[in-house]
C-alpha cells in the first residue's frame, strides 16, 4: 500500500535540495519565461499590437504570455523529470538508495513525479503573477488556472520519466526533446493562432498536449472561449502518460 507519508518526504527532500542550491534554483527556474516575455512579449508585441483570438482582439503582449506560461510547464516539467531524473537514476544512484529504506519504489516515483509538477507550477506561478501586475490577467482567472497548472505539469513531467526511463545515455535524451517538445513549443500556438496554420496541421496540434493546455490557459487568464474536448484530451494524457512513465522507469531500475 502506496503511503502519502513517504512520498511526501521524498518531495521534501527535493525541496531541501531546491533551497539548499536556491541561486542555482531560481535562475534555472525563472530566468527562461521571463527572457520570453521581454523578448516576445514586450519586443514583439510592441510592432503586432493585438491579434484574433475567438472574434476578439486580445493585445498580443497578453497572448504570447498566456502561452508563455503554458510553455514554462512544458519545458520545466520535461526537462526536470527527463535530465533531471536521469542523473538522480544513473548517476546519483538516489532512486536506489531512496528505495532501500522503508520508503518503497512505487513511493520514490511519486514523489519525484510530483516534485517536478511542483517546479514546473511555480515557474508558471510567477509568470501569472507577472501577467497579473502588469494588467494582461485577471487575478480571479489567474488564481483559478494555478490547480490546473500542476495537472498540465504532471503530463510533461511523465513524458520526461518516461524519456529517461528509456534512455541509455543522457545525450539519447536530445531526440525527443528536438523531435517532439520543441516541434510543441513552435507549432501549438505560443506565438500565434492555431488558426493560422493549415487545418491538417491543426488537427496534428491537437493531438499534442501543449495546445488544450494554451486553450484552457487562454480560457481562464484571456476570456477565451472554453473548448471542453482540451480538458478531455488532458484527462488522457494523463492517464496515458502517469502509469506509462511509471512502469517504465521500475522496469530500467530493476532490470
Amino acid at each position: 500500500m502506496i503511503s502519502l507519508i513517504s512520498i511526501f518526504r521524498v518531495w521534501q527532500r527535493y525541496l531541501a535540495v531546491f533551497r539548499k542550491n536556491i541561486v542555482y534554483a531560481l535562475v534555472t527556474t525563472f530566468v527562461e519565461p521571463f527572457l520570453y516575455l521581454l523578448s516576445f512579449g514586450f519586443g514583439l508585441g510592441s510592432m503586432i499590437g493585438a491579434v484574433n483570438l475567438d472574434g476578439q482582439a486580445i493585445p498580443y503582449r497578453a497572448f504570447v504570455l498566456a502561452g508563455i506560461v503554458a510553455q514554462t510547464l512544458l519545458f520545466q516539467g520535461f526537462f526536470e523529470a527527463a535530465y533531471g531524473s536521469f542523473i538522480r537514476m544513473y548517476y546519483q544512484k538516489i532512486f536506489q538508495a531512496i528505495a532501500v529504506t522503508p520508503v518503497t519504489l512505487s513511493e520514490v516515483l511519486w514523489g519525484e513525479l510530483i516534485w517536478d509538477s511542483s517546479r514546473a507550477t511555480l515557474s508558471a506561478g510567477a509568470v501569472l503573477m507577472v501577467g497579473v501586475a502588469i494588467g494582461d490577467f485577471p487575478w480571479l482567472g489567474a488564481l483559478a488556472i494555478l490547480p490546473f497548472c500542476f495537472f498540465f505539469a504532471m503530463i510533461f513531467a511523465a513524458l520526461g520519466l518516461w524519456v529517461a526511463a528509456k534512455s541509455r545515455t543522457i545525450e539519447s535524451i536530445s531526440y525527443p526533446q528536438y523531435l517532439l517538445v520543441f516541434p510543441m513549443f513552435l507549432f501549438c500556438g505560443v506565438f500565434f493562432p492555431l488558426t493560422n496554420l493549415p487545418v491538417l496541421f491543426q488537427k496534428a496540434a491537437w493531438a499534442l498536449p501543449l495546445t488544450p493546455v494554451l486553450s484552457m490557459m487562454r480560457s481562464f487568464t484571456l476570456g477565451a472561449a472554453f473548448d471542453p474536448k482540451a480538458l478531455l484530451i488532458l484527462i488522457l494524457w494523463v492517464a496515458v502518460l502517469v502509469p506509462l512513465a511509471r512502469r517504465a522507469m521500475i522496469r530500467r531500475l530493476l532490470a
